[in-house]
């Protein structure tokens, strides 16, 4: 698997800057605000306590789906050998 690394930080801090300098290099695929932060949060959250069905998805289970979500994500940028992912939502949890 390929290294992905999330980026978070207050506004103002830098990150949209990061993402575009880190984007300059061929190698890596770093998203400006990404929504895969999003996608995983409300996943993670239908997974929680609050569903009916949260006590038949194993810990296991959860993990699995929720990679699959970020992986499925980044299939798209196949040349990219190390992808940055930027939102706040990565500060949430």
């Amino acid at each position: 698997m390929r290294q992905i690394h999330f980026i978070s930080g207050l506004p103002r801090s830098g990150s949209t800057l990061l993402a575009g300098i880190l984007r300059q290099n061929p190698r890596f695929h770093a998203e400006m605000s990404g929504p895969v932060g999003g996608v995983l949060l409300q996943a993670f959250r239908s997974m929680g306590g609050g569903n009916e069905f949260a006590g038949a998805i194993s810990d296991a289970q959860k993990r699995r789906m929720l990679h699959g979500l970020v992986s499925g994500y980044y299939e798209e940028y196949p040349e990219a050998e190390v992808l940055f992912d930027t939102n706040r939502v990565w500060c949430l949890q």
